[in-house]
């Protein structure tokens, strides 16, 4: 939520004023334990959202969320599995901030960067002026040969040279199986750095816009969000098309609604994407349908993207099949 929920609190308990006094008694319990845990008290902060679940046993889960969405209380038996979908935890990123001769790594995770490794250049040692010979001309601006400026370039690339070596030590130990890697800072130090990784490795990067090696908090986790969302939506907008793609040939996947509830009474979802208009449109059909797919095993995710690609067309439900059911083709026509 993006405000106090005293107000939506206030209407549940209204609702509840002919219930059984338990439940009311438990739905008070709760009521003071979301309380008890908003942020900064009876003001949330405005730059950001936050959810709390609470059930009648006891169990409290207090969340941050990364965009901020309109205050929301909803009491009920059973568990809310689409509520928590809309605050799941966003994949993990390993993440890199570069200048000409330091960097920084760590980890994106739930809404926190945490620092793994700083590093810093080794220094370089200039050519000496002379030994036992004659000096050399060329060491001193002005002068004919190699100049300061010359030898300042010469040094600057070989200690970033020596920076992105290390870096590249350190990316294949820190990064997770699978994750992405954010790689943001010095535009120099990034090119060279993402052009010298090894195919595998450059194929999870992905160019963090908006942050550089002496970025605060504040900016650093703005742009962190930024990304991974950008990745996140980039991501499931490919996967969809490829649903659709399955769908019309063999009946691998179930576009809409109707279909994807048919399949789910196959025990035939693999993965359930929808859209959070199709939540607010259809919220007890889609909060059937989720829980179906996360008893069967399914994979699932819910598309918070404005005007997301799923509402144009088939309900906002898309969703992908263990085994194919032809009787689900979409029609030629």
């Amino acid at each position: 939520m993006a405000g106090p929920p005293q107000k939506g609190i206030h209407v549940e308990r209204k609702r509840l004023a002919q219930a059984p006094r338990e439940e009311r008694e438990a739905f008070e319990r709760c009521a003071t334990e979301v309380l008890a845990r908003i942020p900064d008290g009876d003001t949330p902060p405005a730059t950001s959202g936050w959810a709390c679940f609470c059930a009648a046993d006891g169990d409290v889960v207090a969340r941050a969320m990364p965009e901020i969405r309109s205050s929301l209380v909803s009491w009920g038996r059973g568990v809310r599995m689409v509520p928590y979908l809309r605050v799941a935890t966003e994949p993990s990123a390993l993440v890199v901030l570069l200048d000409r001769e330091h960097a920084r790594l760590g980890r994106w995770y739930d809404l926190t960067f945490e620092p793994l490794a700083t590093l810093t250049a080794e220094p370089v040692v200039g050519i000496a002026p002379h030994t036992s010979r004659p000096p050399q001309p060329g060491f001193h601006s002005g002068t004919r040969g190699v100049t300061g400026a010359d030898e300042a370039q010469r040094i600057h690339v070989e200690m970033m040279d020596r920076l992105l070596s290390q870096v590249r030590q350190k990316l294949p130990i820190l990064a997770h199986p699978g994750e992405p890697i954010l790689v943001g800072g010095a535009t120099e130090a990034t090119t060279i750095l993402l052009h010298s990784l090894s195919p595998a490795l450059r194929n999870r990067c992905q160019v963090l816009p908006g942050a550089r090696f002496d970025s605060d908090g504040g900016t650093l986790a703005s742009a962190l969000q930024r990304a991974m969302a950008e990745r996140t939506a980039a991501q499931r907008e490919q996967r969809i098309a490829s649903l659709r793609e399955d769908a019309h040939p063999n009946g691998r996947a179930a576009i809409g609604l109707g279909p994807a509830q048919a399949a789910a009474t196959f025990g035939a979802l693999a993965e359930l994407i929808f859209s959070e208009r199709a939540w607010q449109d259809h919220p007890e059909a889609i909060e059937q349908l989720v829980e179906q797919a996360l008893l069967s095993g399914a994979a699932v995710q819910m598309d918070l993207a404005p005007g997301a690609v799923l509402d144009g067309e088939a309900d906002g439900v898309i969703a992908g099949l263990r085994f194919p059911l032809p009787s689900l083709v979409p029609s030629s026509r």
